[in-house]
C-alpha cells in the first residue's frame, strides 16, 4: 500500500514539533526517518499509526484518507483495534514500539497469537498461522518462553511476527536498534529488510542509527527542527546532499577555502569545496602541501588529521604507511554539489 504525507503540522503548547511534513512512500517500500532527538520523527510516526491526530494536513493510504482511530489497545500491543469493529481495523497500519511491549504473562506463541485472537479467529486457523510465522521467524523453538527469558534481539523478532501475523498493509517501526548491541544492528537492518521485502509490507521506521538505516531503507528522509530537509534515496542522500546542514548530520565534512583549494590545484569555483573524509586521497610526497597531524584507529579505517595552511582536515584511508609529520598530496575524488554553499 502506498502512503502520501501532505503538510501535517503538530505543535504543542505553541511550539512547533512538525512543520508542513510531506512524503510519499511507494507500495512495498521500506523508509527510513532519521534525525536527532527531538526533532518530531516520534510523533510523526504515532500520527501515521492513529495514536494522534495531527493540528492539520492529510494522510492517504492506498489514495484514501487515514480513518481516525480510537484505540483499544494500541497502547499496550502495537495493534490499532477500534472499539467499533472489535474483529479488525480499519486503519491500515501497526505499529511495533521501541520497548516492544510484549505481554509479559503470555508465552511467545500467544503473544504472537494475541492480534488474531483479538479478530476472532479460529484457533485452529489462528494456530496454524502463528507457527507459521513463528517457523519464519526462526522462533519455533521459543513458542512456550515468556518475554524474561527472550534476549533483546529475540524480543524483537517477536514483537515485529506479532505485527506481521495479522497482515498488515503498513509496518511501523519506533527505533527498531534501540535495545540491541552494536553487532546485532546491521544484521537486523539486513532482516528487517529481507522480512519486509518477502512480506511485500510497506514500512516506515524511524531510527537514529544512520548506517542500519542506510543499509535497510529504499528512500530516507532527513529531519531536522521540524521539517523533512531532504527525503531520497541512501545514494543520493549520501553522494548529493541538499544542504549543508543535512550534510554534516550525515557524517563529517571538511571544508577547503578557496585558498586552500588554489594551494592543492583543486578546481572550486570560487566557493571552496565540502568533501567527506572518505572522498581525500593521501600520498606520501616530499613536495605535498600537507602535514600530517595526528593519527587515529577507527577500526575498518585509519583516520588522519592534517594540515593544509590554516585548514584542518580529516581523511579516512586504509593503512598506507603514513606517519605523524609526514608531507602528503592531497587528491579529491569527489566533492559535494550543496545548494547552499
Amino acid at each position: 500500500m502506498d502512503i502520501e504525507v501532505r503538510g501535517i503540522a503538530k505543535a504543542y503548547a505553541g511550539k512547533t514539533v512538525l512543520d508542513a511534513v510531506s512524503f510519499y512512500a511507494k507500495a512495498g517500500d521500506i523508509v527510513s526517518l532519521v534525525g536527532p532527538s527531538g526533532v518530531g520523527k516520534t510523533t510523526l510516526l504515532r500520527i501515521l499509526a492513529g495514536l494522534e491526530p495531527p493540528d492539520s494536513g492529510d494522510i492517504l493510504f492506498g489514495g484514501k484518507p487515514a480513518a481516525s482511530c480510537s484505540l483499544l489497545c494500541g497502547a499496550l500491543s502495537g495493534l490499532s483495534l477500534r472499539k467499533d469493529t472489535p474483529e479488525s481495523s480499519s486503519h491500515p497500519a501497526i505499529m511495533v514500539f521501541q520497548d516492544y511491549l510484549l505481554f509479559p504473562n503470555l508465552t511467545v506463541h500467544e503473544n504472537v497469537a494475541f492480534g488474531l485472537k483479538a479478530r476472532r479467529m479460529p484457533r485452529t486457523d489462528r494456530d496454524r498461522r502463528v507457527t507459521d510465522m513463528l517457523a519464519f521467524f526462526h522462533l519455533q523453538d521459543l513458542a512456550q518462553r515468556y518475554p524474561v527469558q527472550l534476549s533483546a534481539g529475540q524480543k524483537q523478532r517477536v514483537a515485529i511476527a506479532r505485527a506481521m501475523v495479522v497482515n498488515p498493509a503498513v509496518l511501523l517501526l519506533d527505533e527498531p536498534f534501540a535495545n540491541l548491541d552494536r553487532n546485532l544492528k546491521l544484521e537486523t537492518a539486513d532482516f528487517i529488510r529481507n522480512t519486509q521485502k518477502a512480506f511485500g509490507i510497506t514500512t516506515i521506521s524511524v531510527t537514529h542509527d544512520l548506517e542500519e538505516a542506510f543499509a535497510m531503507s529504499d528512500r530516507i528522509g532527513v529531519m531536522l527542527g521540524g521539517r523533512l530537509e531532504q527525503y531520497d534515496t541512501p545514494a543520493e542522500l549520501y553522494s548529493a546532499p541538499a544542504t549543508t546542514q543535512v550534510a554534516e548530520f550525515l557524517g563529517p565534512v571538511n571544508f577547503l577555502p578557496p585558498a586552500v583549494c588554489d594551494r592543492l590545484a583543486l578546481a572550486h569555483g570560487g566557493n571552496g569545496l565540502r568533501i567527506r573524509p572518505e572522498a581525500l586521497t593521501l600520498t606520501s610526497h616530499p613536495q605535498g602541501k600537507g602535514i600530517v597531524t595526528a593519527i587515529s584507529y577507527g577500526g575498518h579505517y585509519i583516520r588522519y588529521k592534517v594540515q593544509v595552511g590554516d585548514a584542518r582536515l580529516i581523511a579516512y584511508a586504509l593503512h598506507d604507511g603514513l606517519k605523524e609529520g609526514d608531507s602528503v598530496q592531497i587528491g579529491v575524488v569527489r566533492s559535494l554539489n550543496l545548494t547552499d554553499s
